[in-house]
């Protein structure tokens, strides 16, 4: 499964990756706080939106992502 940057309504600013809470081959359950991310109005930490295992960052700390594009995948 994908993990989807949010989206943030109206604005489409970019936002950016501040911390992942867990690494790549972390078992992740459904809910748990996953990645903190920032945009110029706001910051504000994300669950992730199933369990399973992290096997891919595809944006790490420090990057900014569209709104909608995939950051991490989840098995």
């Amino acid at each position: 499964m994908e993990v989807i940057a949010p989206n943030l309504g109206q604005s489409g600013t970019d936002i950016k990756i501040e911390t992942w809470f867990k690494a790549v081959g972390d078992k992740v359950e459904k809910g748990e706080l996953l990645f903190q991310f920032s945009n110029d109005k706001l910051s504000e930490e994300v669950a992730a939106p199933a369990s399973g295992t992290l096997t891919k960052i595809l944006v790490p700390e420090g990057e900014t992502v569209a709104p909608g594009k995939p950051i991490a995948e989840i098995e």
